[in-house]
């Protein structure tokens, strides 16, 4: 009986030390790198936008981390920094973007991007640009926070 307690010890001994081996042995894993966040909507969207037609929205909650980010509006055509080093403190935001379009021959689209800190000591931020596409199509659009860390 004794001797079945020894090796029962030395079996959970052993066991321990190959696991803290091996532990110690495995590199630690890179640090990954903050990722962009998009806030964005696929629809169909007209070369000639009619202003009888409602806006369209989109949003999402974001949890960020204190740092420097480049801010910008997604189009069809590719990605537009407004704000390249636009500073954000930690927390939860809550990121909109709202495509309203206009009338007559010259249409377009009026894209509003907001930002809004749960933090009430912060303000609410706002981006705005007037676009259209060149040809009737569906396309994605929206905003996008790209960390700079």
């Amino acid at each position: 009986m004794m001797k079945r307690q020894k090796l029962r010890t030395l079996s959970v001994a052993l066991t321990g030390g190959v696991l803290a081996l091996t532990a110690s042995m495995t590199a630690p894993a890179a640090a990954a790198a903050a990722e962009t966040a998009y806030n964005t909507k696929t629809q169909f969207l007209a070369a000639t936008p009619n202003a009888a037609n409602p806006p369209s929205c989109v949003e999402r909650r974001v949890s960020l981390a204190n740092g420097v980010y480049e801010w910008g509006q997604v189009r069809y055509d590719g990605l537009y920094p407004l704000k390249p080093e636009f500073s954000l403190g930690a927390g939860m935001y809550t990121m909109k973007d709202c495509l309203s379009p206009t009338g007559g021959l010259s249409g377009f689209y009026h894209h509003t991007t907001t930002l809004d800190p749960d933090n009430a000591g912060w303000p609410t931020v706002e981006l705005a640009r007037d676009w259209r596409p060149r040809l009737d199509g569906t396309y994605r659009w929206g905003s996008y926070l790209d960390p700079s860390f």
